[in-house]
C-alpha cells in the first residue's frame, strides 16, 4: 500500500510539514508560558529546575528544538521554491525577505501597542515574583517610543542585529533570512551533482564557522534532495523508527542537560541540550525524515487540527509574546487566578493567530506570488498592488 510519505512529489504541498510546523509552533508557545508563570519547568529560566527538564516528555514543551524544527522545515521548503525557480534569484530574495518583514514589522507594531498600554507589566511581575523569571529579562524594559521605532525594528533592526526590542521572540528572523537567501544563492550557482558537494560544503563551513542554527537550513535542503531522487525510501522500517527515538532522546532534554545527566565529555557544540548547538538541529532533522518516511506518523501530522495550526503558524509564532509581558502579566499582578488567565492567553493568541493570517499573512502570500510572477515578466512591480485582487 502506498503511503502519503512516498508519493508526495518534490513539487506537492506536504501536508505533514504543515502539521509538524503547527505542533512547532503550540509548542513554542506553551514554553514561554511556562517560562513566564512556572520557569522551574524551563530550563535556565528559574532557580530551580523539575526532573522532567531531561526526559523525553521535556519536547512537549521544548521551544528551543521547536525552533530548530522551524529551521530545518524551512531549508526543506526554501531548497523547493529554489529548485523550482533557480533562474529567479532576485525575485526570490525580494520576495522572501517582504514575507519576512512585513509581518514582523506588522507584530513589531502590535507589540508597540501592548507595550504602550502596559509599560511596566514586566518589570513590576520581576520584582514580586517568589521565583522570577530569567526571560522577563529579555522583554522591553525602555521608555516606550514612538511607534515608527516599531516599524523600522520589524523592516530592518531585527534582521540586522538578530533581535527585537519589542518582540523577543523574533532572534531568529535573521536566521530565516540569511539561511533563507543562502539556500537561493546555492541553487542559483550550482545544479545537478555539483549541488550535493555545494551543499556538503556549506555544511561543513558552517560546522567549522558560522552559528549551528545555519546548518539546520543545509540539513533540511539535502532532505529535500534525497527525497525529490527517491533515495530515501524504500528502506527497513526499523530505520525510520530508530530515527524517530533518537530524535526525541537527543530533542527533548533542556539547555544544561549534558552536564546534569554527566554524559561523556564533547566539544561544546556536541553538547546534548545546548539550545543552539548541533544536537538539536540533527534532531530536528531526524524528526524530519521521520515524517517522511513513516507513514503513520505522517498522518498523524497531516491531521486536521495540526494543519489547522500550520496555517496560522507564523500568526501564533510572531503574536505570542508580547501579551505575555504585557496583559498576563498585569492580570497576574492584579490577583487574577491562573486558572482564568491560562485559558484566556491560550484562546486569545489562537484567535488572534486566525486573524492575523486571514488579514495580513495569506493576503500577503497572494501579493506576493503576483509581485513574483510581474518580476518574472517584467512588468512594473509598482502596479502590483494596485491590481484589483481576483
Amino acid at each position: 500500500m502506498a503511503s502519503m510519505a512516498v508519493t508526495a512529489l518534490p513539487t506537492t504541498r506536504i501536508e505533514a510539514f504543515d502539521g509538524l510546523r503547527g505542533v512547532a509552533a503550540a509548542i513554542v508557545v506553551l514554553y514561554h508560558y511556562l517560562c513566564l508563570m512556572h520557569p522551574h519547568l524551563a530550563p535556565s529560566m528559574g532557580s530551580s529546575l523539575t526532573g522532567l527538564a531531561d526526559t523525553p516528555l521535556h519536547m512537549l514543551w521544548n521551544g528551543r528544538f521547536a525552533v530548530a524544527v522551524f529551521f530545518v522545515l524551512s531549508g526543506f521548503v526554501m531548497a523547493a521554491a529554489a529548485d523550482r525557480r533557480r533562474g529567479a534569484l532576485i525575485s526570490n530574495v525580494v520576495t522572501r525577505y517582504l514575507r519576512l518583514a512585513l509581518p514582523v514589522t506588522a507584530s513589531c507594531l502590535l507589540a508597540w501597542v501592548w507595550l504602550s498600554a502596559f509599560p511596566d507589566s514586566a518589570r513590576a511581575l520581576q520584582q514580586t515574583l517568589a521565583e522570577p523569571s530569567r526571560w522577563l529579562n529579555f522583554t522591553y524594559q525602555e521608555p516606550i517610543r514612538h511607534a515608527w521605532y516599531a516599524a523600522a525594528d520589524g523592516l530592518a533592526a531585527t534582521f540586522v542585529r538578530g533581535y527585537s526590542r519589542f518582540n523577543n521572540v523574533l532572534w531568529t528572523m535573521q536566521i530565516e533570512l540569511l539561511g533563507s537567501l543562502g539556500i537561493f544563492l546555492l541553487y542559483f550557482v550550482a545544479q545537478g551533482r555539483i549541488r550535493l558537494f555545494a551543499l556538503a560544503a556549506s555544511g561543513l563551513a558552517i560546522v567549522a564557522w558560522l552559528p549551528d542554527s545555519y546548518l539546520a537550513f543545509v540539513l533540511g535542503a539535502a532532505f529535500y534532495e534525497a527525497h525529490r531522487r527517491g533515495a530515501l525510501l524504500p528502506v527497513p522500517p526499523v530505520v525510520p523508527i530508530v530515527a524517530l527515538v533518537a530524535a526525541v532522546l537527543l530533542g527533548s532534554p533542556g539547555e544544561g542537560a549534558h552536564l546534569r545527566l554527566d554524559l561523556p565529555e564533547v566539544p561544546e557544540q556536541w553538547h546534548v541540550g545546548r539550545p543552539r548547538g548541533l544536537v538539536p538541529v540533527l534532531a530536528a532533522g531526524l524528526l524530519l525524515y521521520g515524517v517522511l518516511t513513516l507513514p503513520a506518523l505522517a498522518r498523524i501530522f497531516a491531521a486536521r487540527v495540526p494543519v489547522l495550526f500550520g496555517r496560522i503558524s507564523f500568526g501564533l509564532y510572531l503574536l505570542h509574546v508580547p501579551p505575555l509581558y504585557t496583559v498576563v502579566a498585569w492580570a497576574h499582578l492584579n490577583g487574577i487566578s491562573e486558572a482564568l488567565i491560562a485559558p484566556a492567553y491560550f484562546g486569545g493568541v489562537l484567535l488572534l493567530a486566525l486573524l492575523f493570517t486571514l488579514a495580513v499573512d495569506e493576503p500577503l502570500l497572494r501579493r506576493l506570488t503576483d509581485l513574483r510572477r510581474s518580476l518574472a515578466s517584467g512588468d512594473a512591480p509598482q502596479a502590483l498592488f494596485w491590481r484589483r485582487q481576483q
